[in-house]
């Protein structure tokens, strides 16, 4: 995340983008995968840069759903997919060149000839989200917490790394939080599905990059209790407590450092554990009038260690200190991101 608002903030990427392109952040990790026309279109252009194949080969081969390639990058392209300019990069100056490269090949295009309206889309119903306006939205953020001997790089991302996720409940989840003929001094566990929701899918090192959910037998080894500490007839007061132990044993193949002689395929950095210690704390406030939320403020902190393929540990494998927080999101259109992952799993951990 820090990395990207280095790249975006620089006023020139900013003045180019805004006068001569049409922008647009994707989630690559469902889309990459989609069977309908965003899934297709997107994968057309990612074939060409990344991969560096024609617009021919390209094409013959946008079907193909079930790879295991990444598609990351930063693409320009015609409406009909046709490749303009590709990098994939932190650096402003890179990308600026690529910029421009693009606007340069625009005069040599070969589609997007003719003004044209897009018709209506398909959709690939296994990723199809669908914001949850009357349940209840968080906002999560992740960063690495002060180390007594500190290794990282100085002037580096890796010290002021940190990144964001959304957690999703649906109104009947959120309902189910709070039993009914609750009392004062009640001590009862979290929902099953709403326990396993927020344990597999955001008590995770994402501060520098993506990483798969845990296993599915893992949530087990972390408790959540909620305790009501008040409560009238208007609202519901309850801390939440807990803590435990993550661990997973795995083959997680990732790309060297930049300051490695070998690049990936050549020699791979094999990190075969990730584990999380965490000890969670939070507060919450049930409106019984509103049956909404009106606090769910969620702090935990714990050592991380390992790391997996994409979130960028390759050389930050030590026992390190973790926090992760989370409040009710705002309703702006940037909170309504759907979570990272696909709406069928998510909503099953």
């Amino acid at each position: 995340m820090v990395r990207r608002e280095r790249t975006y903030s620089d006023p020139r990427i900013i003045s180019l983008l805004n006068e001569r392109f049409v922008t647009a952040a994707i989630n690559i990790n469902s889309l990459q995968h989609q069977d309908d026309d965003e899934g297709r279109c997107f994968r057309l252009i990612a074939l060409q840069g990344r991969f560096k194949l024609s617009f021919e080969d390209a094409l013959a081969r946008v079907a193909k759903t079930d790879h295991k390639e990444c598609h990351q990058g930063q693409f320009v392209a015609t409406i009909e997919g046709e490749l303009l300019g590709s990098r994939h990069t932190a650096d402003p100056d890179d990308l600026l060149a690529m910029l421009n490269t693009a606007l340069s090949n625009w005069d040599n295009r070969t589609t997007q000839k003719d003004t044209s309206q897009i018709a209506d889309l398909s959709k690939d119903e296994r990723y199809v989200w669908g914001y949850p306006e009357d349940g209840l939205v968080l906002h999560l953020g992740c960063t690495d917490l002060p180390r007594e001997i500190d290794t990282r790089p100085d002037g580096e991302y890796q010290r002021t790394a940190h990144n964001q996720d959304f957690v999703w409940m649906t109104r009947e989840e959120m309902l189910s939080i709070v039993p009914d003929g609750v009392q004062k001094g009640d001590r009862f566990s979290l929902p099953e599905n709403i326990h396993r929701r927020l344990v597999r899918y955001h008590l995770l090192d994402i501060v520098r990059g993506e990483t798969p959910p845990w296993a599915k037998d893992v949530p087990q080894d972390v408790a959540m209790e909620l305790h009501v500490t008040d409560l009238d007839s208007d609202y519901v007061h309850m801390t939440l407590h807990g803590g435990g132990k993550l661990q997973q044993k795995g083959s997680w193949c990732t790309q060297p450092p930049r300051r490695s002689v070998y690049r990936r395929g050549q020699m791979c950095c094999l990190i075969e554990e990730r584990g999380f210690e965490p000890a969670l704390l939070g507060h919450l406030a049930f409106d019984r009038v509103q049956e909404r939320f009106t606090r769910f403020d969620v702090l935990i902190v714990g050592t991380r260690w390992g790391g997996t393929t994409f979130n960028m540990r390759c050389d930050d494998t030590d026992a390190a200190p973790l926090g992760v927080a989370m409040t009710i999101a705002n309703t702006d259109a940037f909170s309504r991101i759907p979570p990272h992952g696909n709406p069928r799993s998510y909503f099953e951990a």
